[in-house]
């Protein structure tokens, strides 16, 4: 039978309200998405300038709604390259990127946003390698009226009537937060004059290093500490054949604190109709089609489907771990809405991809 006593000892699991699923937030650990790739400034502030002239990003996440109050995260990514002098042999590129985060009974909030500024150095005719800085700012509340505690059990059942025997020091905080990466990138120039030329190689790989300062992170006035968080990740594009086909294989290794994760993806690329190169009344487009795996935790079906500087994104998870017992197997919903600049089925395009 369990105790008043043993519940009150599990406060943190009740303070997030959503039992074993919040143990990870109430360590303090980041959002995360299953498309991945598609908030690159969540990866390392180096990404700031790679793989486009200009991006924006709005994505959409909903998890565990077949088991407590859902958790939804939405989050912004908006990058560009400023414009350099020919024969420079590198260029600047910043970016803003903001998140918005909401789980469980307590209605935990936490809202974060950056400015990224990053220097890529040509290192060949194809390959550039280089370094951003981040700061931004977080914050953080709690509703705790949705919350059950261990001392409102009165031995028969929860009684609110019942005091908590919580003490909660405040119910927000703001914080300041920096990190630093840095990333190599190769985009070659194979195709660059036939119609498929979106499916010319490219490879990335890179590394972030973020809440380097460790802000307090704390509803209950004490010591704790948010910590560190080291992103590894990579991707490429690897085109099969002379055809329409493309292999893009992508991983992405997080570790904060005690936890890691690890993502794991092999989405395949098909030109659907390539770029009018006479009229230009064809945009191009192309349907991306892949499993993602998040080890020990879900695996996911993505599909990605571009229309000329559009693409929408899908996903869905289907959970692996213990959790699936209580989830039925259900995990979380993806929606991706992106717009580059210039059109990446354009051959002709003068960006520096």
């Amino acid at each position: 039978m369990i105790t008043p006593r043993h519940w009150s000892s599990q406060r943190i699991l009740s303070l997030f309200g959503a039992g074993l699923m919040a143990l990870g937030t109430a360590f303090a650990q980041d959002v995360h998405f299953t498309q991945y790739t598609m908030q690159p400034l969540l990866q390392s502030p180096a990404m700031a300038g790679i793989g486009h002239d200009m991006r924006a990003v709005l994505q959409y996440r909903n998890q565990w709604a077949s088991v407590t109050t859902p958790f939804t995260t939405t989050a912004f990514n908006y990058d560009m390259q400023l414009k350099q002098k020919r024969g420079k042999s590198g260029f600047l590129a910043f970016g803003v990127n903001f998140f918005n985060d909401k789980a469980g009974d307590s209605k935990l909030k936490s809202a974060q946003g950056g400015l990224s500024v990053a220097y890529h150095l040509k290192t060949g005719q194809n390959s550039t390698i280089g370094a951003g800085l981040l700061g931004g700012f977080g914050q953080r509340s709690i509703d705790p009226s949705g919350l059950q505690w261990g001392e409102q059990y009165d031995g028969n059942g929860y009684n609110a009537q019942l005091p908590t025997g919580e003490s909660i020091a405040t119910r927000s905080f703001t914080f300041a937060d920096f990190g630093l990466g840095g990333v190599w990138h190769y985009s070659g120039t194979s195709g660059a004059k036939d119609v498929v030329a979106n499916q010319s190689p490219q490879a990335t790989l890179g590394f972030g290093y973020f809440h380097v300062t460790r802000p307090t992170y704390t509803f209950l006035g004490t010591e704790e500490q948010l910590n560190a968080k080291l992103v590894l990740h990579g991707n490429a594009r690897i085109p099969v054949g002379e055809g329409n086909m493309a292999v893009v294989p992508g991983f992405q290794y997080s570790k904060q604190g005690a936890s890691t994760e690890f993502l794991a993806s092999a989405m395949f690329r098909y030109v659907l109709t390539p770029t009018s190169k006479v009229t230009g009344i064809n945009k191009g487009s192309a349907l991306s089609l892949g499993p993602v795996l998040r080890a020990k935790d879900a695996v996911a079906i993505a599909a990605l489907l571009e229309f000329g500087q559009l693409a929408v994104g899908l996903s869905y998870d289907l959970n692996t771990s213990d959790l699936s017992k209580a989830s039925n197997g259900n995990g979380a919903f993806e929606l991706t809405l992106r717009f580059v600049n210039p059109n990446p089925f354009n051959s002709k395009s003068k960006t520096r991809d």
